[in-house]
Parts: C-alpha cells; structure tokens; sequence
C-alpha cells in the first residue's frame, strides 16, 4: 500500500521542478510587464521584442519614453552614422506605439545642429501634439551647440510640465499659452526678456518655475535687461541670471531663491528692495545669492518695508559683512521675520585685509548692528555662518544675534581656510566671550 505522504511529497517534488523551466514574468499581466520595462530606457526596452512572443508587442504601450543620443553610438561609429540611428529608432517608436504617451524625453546631445534632426525633431513635436495624454516634454542638448526650439512644440496646448536644458527659444506670435502648465524649467537656455514674460503669464496655474544659468536677451546676453514674472499661482520660484531689475507679482510664493550674474558696475539704481519684498507676502523658504544682495542695496532703502514675513522659516543669504548698503538691507529683512528659524550667512566680502581693522566701512557696519539690539529672534534656532574669518564687522553681527535669539541651539561657524589648531582655539576664546542670551547654545567651529 502506497504511503500518502511519500506519494504528497513526490506531487511536490514533480511540481517544483516542472516551476523551475516556467517562464512567470512573461506570465504576467500585460499592464505589468508593461510596468517593469518602465524602469528600463527606452531602447533597451524596445530590445525586449526578441525575447518571446509575449514580450514582442509589450513595449509599444510604454507611457513613458525616454531616448538619449549616447544609446546610438559605438565605438566604430560615426557621428553621422549615430545620428542616422537615433532618428531612425525614434522616428519607428513613435509610428509603431500604440499606447498613451504621457511623457517624452530627448537628450540630443550634438545631434542638435544638425539639419536632418532638427527636421525630424519637429515631426515628432506634430505626432506628440496630437496625443491629448501627453503632458510632459524634456528636451536637452550638448551646453556647447544650442538647440533652436521648433515652434511646433506651442502648439501641445495638454504640457503640463516643461523641462528644457541648451535650448533657443522663440515663442510664435501666435502662443496662445500653456493653460495646464504647473512646471516650466529653462536651464542654460537663451530667450528674451519680452518672452519670459509673455511665456509665464500664459501659464495661468503655474507652480513651479525655475530659470537658472539662462541668457535672458537673445542677440546680447549681457543686455540690461528688466525681467518681469507675473504668475498669480506660483508657489516656487528659482532665478539664476543676469539681470538688472526685477519685477514681481507672485503673492502666493512660498519659496524663492535669486540668484544674480551680473558686475555691480552693471546695477545701476534701478533695484527696489520694497518691489521685491512686497511681492513674497507668503514666503517660508528665501535665498539670495552672489549679487543679488548688492542688487537690493543699489537704492536708497525705505524706514520700513510694506509688509512683515510672518510666515519666513528659512533665509539664505550671500552678504558682504564690510558693506554699510548690504548690512543695512540685512538687518532691515531679519528685523522684518519675527519668526525665523534657520539663518544660512556666507559672508561675501572680498577684501579680507586686516582681521581687527579700523577702516571706516568695518566701523560703519558695526555700528549698525549696535542699534536698538533686542530680543525679537523669539523662534531662531540654527545659525550657519560660512566663510567667516572673524572680523570686526562679523564679531558685530555674531554679537547682534547672539543678543537676540534667547532660543537659539546651535550656532555653526565655518572659516574661510583651514586653520591651525591654535588659531582655531583662539577663534574659540572670541567666541565664547560674546555675550550670549540662550542656555541651551551650541558652538561648532569648523
């Protein structure tokens, strides 16, 4: 008689080994198998259609492509040959696909300028802008060959993000705008001022908008330039450019970070502090960097500033400490953000001289941040200070907070060079002896 245990076992054994040649990936839901080559790039996913009959068609349903120039060359190939096959692969996955596309992403590299892709990119802008899924477009070429932006593109009204890296950009005259924008990102790319202008505005639920290392003026990129930014709906806002005045209406920001390229003899008095200030009534996170703080000081500064940030948490700043104008913008913002808690200071100043001088500026700048001293940083708790060398006018300011922060905890000071260690404990000793209103402060020097 047979024992149904031993016969239990032998079922067991004759179905794992029967699982072990089963294939369960190509088993798999479409939609799923469809999920998993989502996490490869495009080409190699397309490679997939040799691997059996199930997988051959999976590819075509992929929602979301990305194609990168550097996938089409090999070692014995030519830049013609590369760009040949580039044109080639994506020209027969958009044909073939027959699925949703909800996003496309090209790096074009150098294949940019040349002529045959530029025309084949604006074919497949047309077949793009005929999906009403696609929502999200990022395009980037080599930093050294700028792309010239296809017109086509304004006309896929459904773009909901916009990501463009090296790119010239033209808008047509007859933009009608992006009325589902939400992210628009230019980097490195050339556009005018007048077309900023007209871009953003025409993006009614803007919420994100970065320009970073951008030309802001096609034929100059040093043009005087007066950089306008409406969005009434904006929430994040980062510049990096140059630019010689800034105008902003953008109430409902909550962070904002500007960032200015330009030579100080190029600022010329055109800069409002009460412009910009007025504009960030609901601002948590704010930076201002390289001359940005210079830019504000260019104008005679107000008593008062129209509104109080009562909602800033986070302020980073790029401020020359031996400045009487920039000190003076500094202590105007911070006497304005009663409820600051993090304060990131790199210290800007480029003549470094003697550390105790008695130059006119270094007193100057001590003197005021002596004025009206008081406890109103009631919520400061983190304070890092770079490049810090310890000068008449930094010991000011360190005294200023240290007199005003009754809660703050930890208090990071980073010198601009390495230093010995017996010049860091004396640096230490300076520290220790300013008069201090928090118990519970901790001091790093590094």
């Amino acid at each position: 008689m047979d024992n149904p245990i031993s016969k239990r076992q032998k079922t067991q054994k004759e179905t794992a080994a029967s699982d072990e040649g089963q294939d369960f990936i190509s088993n798999l839901p479409e939609d799923v198998r469809c999920k998993i080559l989502s996490y490869l790039s495009t080409r190699d996913a397309v490679r997939t259609c040799i691997l059996s009959s199930k997988w051959r068609y999976t590819w075509v349903m992929i929602p979301e492509l990305s194609v990168k120039e550097d996938d089409f060359g090999f070692s014995t190939a030519s830049e013609q040959m590369t760009r040949a096959r580039l044109v080639k692969f994506v020209d027969i996955l958009l044909y073939l696909h027959n699925g949703p596309i909800f996003k496309f992403k090209l790096e074009a590299g150098k294949s940019c300028r040349e002529n045959n892709v530029r025309v084949a990119f604006i074919r497949w802008i047309l077949h793009l802008s005929r999906r009403k899924e696609f929502y999200e477009f990022s395009c980037s070429s080599s930093s050294q060959h700028l792309f010239y932006l296809p017109t086509t593109l304004f006309l896929c009204r459904g773009l909901s993000i916009l990501n463009l890296h090296d790119c010239r950009i033209n808008l047509p005259s007859a933009f009608e705008g992006f009325k589902l924008m939400r992210v628009l990102e230019l980097q490195g790319c050339v556009i005018s001022g007048d077309d900023i202008e007209k871009l953003v505005s025409s993006c009614p639920i803007l919420d994100e908008l970065v320009l970073r290392t951008a030309s802001f003026g096609l034929s100059n990129p040093y043009n005087e330039l007066s950089l306008k930014i409406c969005a009434p709906k904006l929430k994040k806002l980062i510049i990096h450019g140059r630019f010689v005045s800034l105008l902003l209406k953008t109430p409902c920001l909550v962070k904002a970070c500007f960032d200015l390229e330009v030579r100080l003899a190029r600022v010329n008095g055109r800069a409002n502090l009460v412009e910009v200030l007025g504009a960030l009534p609901e601002v948590e996170v704010l930076g201002f960097h390289q001359q940005f703080f210079a830019y504000l000081a260019a104008r005679c500064l107000p008593d008062c500033l129209p509104l109080t940030l009562d909602k800033l948490k986070i302020l980073s700043l790029d401020v020359n400490l031996a400045s009487p104008e920039e000190v003076s913008v500094m202590r105007l913002l911070l006497q304005n953000a009663p409820n600051l808690v993090e304060l990131n200071l790199t210290n800007s100043t480029t003549d470094r001289g003697d550390r105790f001088s008695q130059t006119n500026s270094s007193m100057t700048c001590a003197g005021l941040w002596e004025i009206g001293s008081g406890s109103f940083f009631m919520s400061l708790r983190v304070v890092e200070l770079y490049e810090f060398f310890i000068s008449r006018s930094e010991l000011a300011f360190l005294k200023f907070i240290l007199a005003s922060a009754p809660l703050l905890e930890q208090l990071t000071v980073i010198k601009e060079q390495v230093t010995d260690a017996r010049e860091k404990e004396a640096v230490v000793e300076i520290l220790k002896r300013i008069p201090k209103v928090s118990q519970i402060l901790q001091i790093t020097l590094e």
